[in-house]
């Protein structure tokens, strides 16, 4: 009942948010903030005095973020410093972030061991992005181009808003205490299967993947 109670808070912030400010991605927010620094590859930029960041595993990512988006209560000094002044920036455009979801796209995207080596250091689960869970799940009953399958019964996903998607991947989530039906029962079958494969995933950051590759009327 709490679970419920947490999802049902953060659906309905979500939606206050996202009624206020411009949806991005959190690939977009690196790419349009974060690269300044630290560059383009994660690679580092001494020049801005921003670290490298392709070096740093899941967990470090994640807790650096964490840190930083909580105007960097357990660390200090003048890089933090600039660090915080840039992330009041990046609030300020309205580009929030989830730290787990920026770190799993750093991390995924630009370290190199990540891909060899193929799992997590910290929790042992391979760091699945959520265009793989998309595609190695989501798609099968929803199409690669989120257009649905009517054969699986699978509603199409490109005509949706990102706060639609949100508002229903949390509801997915929460084991649909929000709707019910035969094809809610399903969705929340499979939704099981994707978690026992490991395959954990942010509504935000799914639907912000399904929004900005999937549907053509999305604010680029």
């Amino acid at each position: 009942m709490f679970k419920k109670f947490i999802y049902t808070i953060l659906a309905l912030c979500a939606t206050l948010n996202f009624a206020q400010a411009k949806q991005y991605s959190v690939s977009q927010i690196y790419d349009n903030m974060c690269s300044k620094c630290h560059g383009q590859s994660a690679q580092g930029l001494p020049e801005k005095k921003g670290p490298a960041l392709n070096n740093m595993s899941k967990s470090e990512l994640a807790y650096a973020l964490f840190d930083l988006v909580a105007n960097g209560s357990q660390s200090s000094g003048s890089s933090n410093e600039v660090m915080e002044h840039n992330q009041k920036k990046i609030n300020e455009k309205g580009m929030t972030y989830h730290p787990d979801d920026m770190a799993l796209y750093i991390y995924t995207t630009f370290n190199k061991s990540s891909k060899s080596v193929g799992y997590d250091e910290t929790s042992g689960e391979r760091p699945y992005s959520v265009s793989e869970i998309y595609k190695r799940m989501c798609s099968k009953c929803h199409g690669l181009d989120g257009a649905g399958n009517p054969e699986k019964k699978g509603p199409a996903l490109n005509d949706m808003s990102k706060n639609e998607l949100e508002m229903t991947l949390y509801d997915l989530q929460s084991d649909g205490f929000q709707s019910s039906g035969a094809r809610n029962e399903v969705m929340t079958h499979n939704q099981s299967k994707i978690e026992a494969k490991g395959m954990k995933y942010h509504p935000e950051d799914m639907a912000s993947y399904i929004y900005f590759n999937l549907n053509k009327n999305a604010t680029k």
